[in-house]
């Protein structure tokens, strides 16, 4: 709990014993107040062991399914604030929670996702490739060009207003998808200027995603399966995701502006 407020963490995982096992050991239990794992994956011994609630599908339900059996439980416990984390993430430093929570509070914006997972938001050497940073006077916030959805948080509010995953899209392009509901809500900037915390990189670490190690994307169907998620959002939103407008950064600045004046609150009042 943080400044009274129950925080809820869900994980979905899927054959990867070894990453899920090293993200829960480095989640911060004391602040903790719901913990659910949903495996989509085989079943072995050690998920029985872990401390949490555990979701077993017997039956591959896709990412976007199993996130929102996450979100569903998470929200039957009454959460205020949500983080949703795939198993190929791990927590470098445990007041990442916090931080999230005290950066939406400080912008206004309800919806945040890690940004530095994979290779498309980062320079060659591995250092953040921001498209604007937006300065507040006291903090700055860099924004980013890719959607990443392994690790994301939501408020209450955002989830209540928006809902959850659309359950077409089996194991790509939810995330897209779903945040640009968040968008369209008035919760977060535009498409294409993705928030973050200053430096995420040193509170989170992921594995060194590529298509050919990920238990997704590194299947023989994993092109069928992305190109059935893109056809699907092009017939929902009338374009790709890359083809939607870019807005000015004049544009994004108002953005940024509205949402601190309508959803800000007192840093203080999440320490």
């Amino acid at each position: 709990m943080i400044g009274g407020k129950k925080i809820g963490v869900g994980i979905v995982t899927y054959n990867r014993k070894a990453g899920l096992i090293k993200l829960y050991q480095s989640l911060p239990r004391d602040i903790i107040d719901a913990l659910v794992v949903v495996n989509d994956g085989a079943y072995y011994p050690e998920l029985g062991e872990l401390d949490c609630h555990l979701h077993h599908n017997e039956v591959n339900q896709g990412v976007g399914r199993s996130k929102n059996i996450a979100l569903r439980y998470l929200q039957a416990q009454e959460v205020d604030h949500f983080f949703l984390i795939e198993d190929d993430i791990f927590v470098k430093d445990s007041s990442v929670f916090a931080r999230y929570i005290e950066l939406s509070a400080r912008t206004g914006i309800q919806h945040f996702n890690f940004s530095q997972h994979g290779d498309k938001n980062v320079q060659p050497d591995c250092t953040p490739r921001p498209c604007y940073i937006m300065d507040y006077g006291d903090f700055v916030m860099p924004l980013y060009p890719a959607c990443v959805g392994a690790f994301c948080y939501y408020s209450r509010a955002c989830l209540e207003k928006v809902g959850l995953m659309d359950e077409i899209y089996y194991n790509a392009v939810e995330h897209l998808d779903h945040t640009y509901a968040v968008i369209k809500a008035g919760l977060h900037p535009s498409y294409h200027y993705f928030p973050d915390l200053d430096n995420s990189g040193q509170y989170l670490g992921d594995e060194g995603w590529s298509p050919q190690q990920s238990t997704i994307s590194g299947k023989l169907s994993s092109r069928a399966i992305s190109l059935v998620a893109a056809t699907y959002f092009q017939e929902k939103h009338g374009c790709l995701p890359p083809k939607i407008p870019v807005v000015s950064t004049e544009a994004l600045k108002k953005e940024l502006a509205t949402l601190k004046k309508r959803y800000a609150i007192s840093a203080s009042l999440v320490s």
